[in-house]
């Protein structure tokens, strides 16, 4: 019969004993002796009788069963779910960095399709903005376009959903860019430079935020905080009042953490969420938005019928602005809400030219003065 543990034990399946292993050592297990098909590994600790066993052939039709055993202890010393610590197994040469909405709702597993949406496009700018910032500090980056933080993106994996409230995982492989030698101190790889600096920057961005000090994050000489990192956090805020945001770092095993001050958990309530508005606009540089001709897709009709049964009023578009996917308001006239409402389908872009106003979470389109159906041979952007 098929019990609560069958993903998990699938999933261990799939894991290869070296890697369980070395993820033993990596979190200060000392390898103790050997006992059968069993390695057995003791707690540091003087005077502990604590031990852990791991299997160590992956043939034998018991090898997921008793890795289980082995990650449930694992898991109970770690004070993690089990299913957390098999995903880092399963990357044992990958950072994971975790983005967890805490909320009434998110407790069931589930959250508003558009806020799923946007956590996963919060969660891949954070990934950007700090991969900018370990090449080049700055307060904002115009372009999140360099080709080894695209490198880099482009190499992470989505991990399957885990049973923690509502978490997006995503798996960071530590030789995902080919880099120079030499680029960073301590031969560290660009993925490692990147999810520690996006670790201390939200860290240093909470305590900011708790100790009212905000001015010192945009006062920095050599920022490791942005303003498209703030923009990306903005992003993931929890619609719920009660709603949290936690990011969550776990290491490569192959490579342990050695700085042992970068916190395991940073959590921002919705309470916190207008003070980094604040440091967002703040570290911002705004030039006058000029008009412009943008790739459009309508997302959602929301105008009003008037007593001639025509209809006029808002629409939000997603815009491509130079590969980046943008959420924009707009006010139509009857004419355009006619051809906006034509176009109302994933696979049907339209050209709009307008204004475009950038906002944290949604921008706004003001004035639309064009907007016609999009024809690749006509149109170049």
């Amino acid at each position: 019969m098929p019990t609560m543990l069958d993903p998990l034990r699938q999933m261990l399946a799939r894991i290869v004993p070296r890697d369980a292993l070395g993820y033993a050592r990596s979190h200060g297990w000392s390898q103790f002796r050997k006992s059968g098909n069993l390695m057995v590994f003791n707690r540091p600790e003087a005077g502990s009788l604590d031990q852990v066993l791991l299997p160590v052939d992956a043939s034998r039709p018991d090898y997921a069963e008793r890795l289980t055993d082995a990650v449930e202890k694992l898991a109970t010393f770690e004070d993690r779910p089990p299913a957390v610590i098999a995903t880092d197994l399963l990357h044992f040469d990958a950072d994971v960095l975790r983005y967890r909405i805490a909320s009434q709702r998110s407790e069931r597993g589930t959250l508003p399709l558009s806020q799923a949406i946007d956590l996963l496009a919060g969660a891949r700018q954070s990934i950007l903005a700090a991969a900018h910032s370990a090449l080049a500090p700055k307060k904002y980056h115009p372009k999140l376009s360099r080709g080894e933080a695209q490198q880099l993106l482009e190499r992470c994996d989505l991990n399957q959903t885990e049973q923690r409230s509502f978490v997006v995982a995503i798996s960071c492989p530590l030789r995902a860019v080919d880099e120079a030698a030499g680029l960073f101190p301590n031969n560290e790889t660009f993925t490692r430079r990147t999810s520690v600096l996006l670790s201390k920057a939200l860290a240093e961005l909470d305590r900011a935020i708790e100790e009212e000090r905000v001015n010192s994050i945009v006062d920095q000489e050599k920022p490791i905080i942005s303003a498209n990192l703030c923009e990306a956090l903005m992003k993931m805020r929890p619609l719920q009042e009660d709603g949290i945001l936690e990011f969550l770092p776990s290491w490569a095993p192959s490579t342990p953490m050695l700085d042992k001050s970068i916190p395991g958990s940073i959590r921002f309530s919705n309470d916190k969420f207008p003070a980094i508005e604040d440091i967002y606009r703040q570290m911002r540089k705004r030039d006058e938005p000029q008009a412009d001709f943008w790739v459009a897709y309508v997302d959602e009709l929301r105008g009003t019928e008037s007593q001639d049964h025509t209809r006029e009023g808002e629409v939000v578009f997603t815009l491509l602005d130079e590969g980046e996917a943008v959420r924009a308001k707009a006010n139509l006239t009857t004419e355009q809400y006619s051809v906006a409402y034509g176009a109302h389908n994933p696979v049907k872009p339209l050209v709009v030219f307008g204004t475009l106003h950038r906002g944290p979470r949604v921008s706004r389109l003001d004035p639309v003065t064009r907007l016609e159906r999009f024809d690749p041979d006509t149109h170049d952007k």
